[in-house]
């Protein structure tokens, strides 16, 4: 059986900050996380000019948030050498087939598929033909939409499945822990949770039923602008976060 592990969601959280990026790894290390995660977005590649915006995108458009919340391959380079030296697994989330080259270039060990991206196929065959590990949200999805996207990373990848609920923040009662075995049963792999609540007992329980991986958002203060920080757990709480999931 592969090593438990914590994956500290980071996000866009840094708000494009590298300083903001380098110091929410370091925190993440000191509270006990094993793995940080980030999101690599290209607007010209996942995305429209008519998309509309988000609510919380109040003063900019969508192409200027990602714009101005992008690194340059060197900054991914640095977060990458940084996490390794804080003992830290260095996961992002690409969100198009360019991203994903872009991470090649930087060597990254594994990849994480966002919800949103589990029908994109060609993103999904290009994932399977590097053939490196590869961990997969199921937000919204089916479960034929699931069974094609398993389908095609379990050929040549390191597999590993977790249940998501897209909602933010995501209540107790939609967490949806009855498909976890569900899903070990169906997929026959490593299964966690992506967890979207505000609180501890979710990824506690999700433990508890036999999950290997547990995702959760972390943030300085859930004050903070942009798409993750109000529904993201403080660090003085995700200290506490990890120590009980070790103790499960």
């Amino acid at each position: 059986m592969k090593q438990n592990k914590i994956i500290a969601e980071i996000g866009s959280v840094h708000d494009g900050s590298f300083g903001n990026a380098k110091k929410l790894i370091e925190e993440s290390a000191n509270a006990g996380a094993d793995v940080v995660k980030f999101q690599l977005h290209i607007f010209e590649e996942e995305s429209t000019s008519l998309a509309p915006n988000p609510a919380y995108f109040s003063d900019e458009t969508r192409r200027d948030y990602f714009e101005r919340t992008s690194f340059t391959k060197n900054q991914w380079a640095e977060l990458k050498e940084l996490s390794e030296a804080f003992g830290l697994e260095f996961l992002v989330s690409p969100f198009s087939i360019k991203a994903i080259e872009s991470l090649e270039e930087i060597g990254v060990n594994e990849y994480k598929v966002p919800s949103g991206e589990v029908s994109n196929l060609p993103l999904l065959q290009k994932l399977s033909n590097i053939g490196k590990p590869v961990i997969l949200s199921t937000g919204m999805s089916t479960w034929d939409e699931i069974d094609a996207a398993v389908a095609i990373l379990s050929k040549n990848c390191d597999l590993t499945v977790l249940q998501c609920s897209s909602l933010y923040p995501c209540p107790n009662k939609h967490v949806g822990l009855n498909i976890i075995k569900e899903m070990k049963d169906r997929y026959g792999c490593d299964v966690g949770l992506s967890d979207h609540t505000l609180g501890f007992s979710a990824s506690v329980a999700a433990a508890a039923l036999g999950a290997t991986v547990v995702e959760k958002h972390v943030t300085f203060s859930q004050a903070m602008y942009g798409s993750d920080a109000s529904h993201s757990m403080n660090f003085k709480d995700f200290t506490l976060f990890c120590s009980m999931m070790r103790d499960t």
